[in-house]
């Protein structure tokens, strides 16, 4: 998937939600929110684990060259 593409459906992706959440205040705008929030706690715990790995094997690999 190209940058253009994957812009094209975040926008059309936070203007329905928009539209159906705020706007129409339905049940299906409310599903897209809860969607929305889902994936912001699961884009924080990956980069939350990723900097932990991440400085982990930096840890392990500086005691390792460093003998």
């Amino acid at each position: 998937m190209n940058k253009k593409t994957f812009w094209i459906l975040t926008i059309t992706y936070a203007a329905l939600t928009f539209l159906f959440h705020t706007i129409l205040q339905t049940a299906f705008g409310a599903f897209l929110m809860t969607l929305s929030y889902f994936a912001l706690v699961f884009a924080f715990i990956f980069i939350l684990y990723s900097s932990i790995k991440f400085s982990i094997r930096l840890f392990f690999y500086k005691q390792k060259n460093d003998s």
